[in-house]
């Protein structure tokens, strides 16, 4: 009486959500509350580590309903990583409603980020990775997804994730006081970063051209980190959230140079070779 997607990734979807959730809930109200800069929703770093703990079984539940009902490996994925991927429009909301933004409001924001997108999605991805290759009930071979969904969304979204967890560790390493008392914070966030970037890039566009995506939607993919942090600064411009400091010409210069040009070439350098190949089998 279910139509395929919903047998397939909804349901399962819902059964990683509802239990990662009512995990978190139940620490929530067994321990105290913490207000650490680190620690988001209340919840101190032990028991966020026993909540993490706990995930991969709720990916692991979610890929084998997911399989059951002859999802396809992407499908079943998808569904495991549910709770990391309701929490992006979340954040991405949060980011674009910052007033005045600054280095600590930006260091709670990647926080946020590690906390509720990243360190679960690899949590999750522990538990599902080892069901994936398990056998479909029934022998189906068409995709629940639609095609860009399977060509971009899903590869676009790894890439800015992992670009983000990037960032995030490299803005942590750069805080550290002796680098933040040499004058040294900004180089040892900015650079690292940018120089892993080139492998968010290859794997958007490798998953793309594994989805059957064409030479520019893996592009597309592998760069949407850069793209979707220009649309999101673009627009806190334009809103007056973001204002560049007097001489405005050369800080926006700087922003469009270190912003989106440097970080776009970075991505661009690693997923070429993947538009270039024919589909990845």
């Amino acid at each position: 009486m279910m139509n395929n997607r919903t047998k397939t990734l909804w349901l399962p979807a819902l059964a990683s959500l509802t239990g990662s959730m009512a995990w978190r809930m139940i620490l929530q109200r067994s321990f105290p509350q913490s207000q650490t800069l680190l620690n988001h929703a209340g919840l101190p770093v032990t028991y966020q580590l026993l909540w993490l703990a706990a995930l991969p079984l709720f990916g692991a539940l979610s890929v084998h309903l997911s399989r059951r009902a002859g999802g396809d490996r992407l499908t079943s994925l998808t569904a495991a990583l549910s709770p990391s991927i309701v929490m992006i429009p979340l954040w991405i909301a949060v980011a674009t409603r910052m007033s005045h933004p600054s280095p600590p409001q930006w260091f709670g924001l990647l926080c946020g980020v590690l906390n509720w997108i990243v360190a679960p999605g690899v949590a999750l991805s522990l538990g599902a990775w080892s069901l994936l290759s398990t056998r479909t009930r029934k022998n189906m071979h068409t995709h629940t997804m639609n095609t860009r969904t399977r060509t971009f969304w899903v590869p676009a979204t790894v890439s800015l994730t992992a670009a983000m967890a990037c960032l995030t560790i490299s803005t942590l390493g750069g805080l550290e006081p002796r680098f933040i008392a040499r004058g040294w914070a900004t180089y040892v966030v900015y650079i690292p970063w940018l120089l892993t970037l080139p492998l968010c890039g290859a794997a958007g566009a490798y998953l793309s051209r594994r989805a059957g995506g064409q030479r520019q939607t893996c592009l597309a993919a592998g760069l949407f980190p850069v793209i979707a942090m220009t649309s999101l600064v673009g627009f806190l411009t334009v809103i007056g959230k973001f204002v560049y400091a007097q001489p405005q010409w050369v800080h926006f210069s700087m922003a469009v140079l270190f912003g989106s040009i440097l970080p776009g070439m970075a991505l661009l350098l690693g997923a070429a070779p993947f538009a270039r190949v024919s589909r990845v089998r």
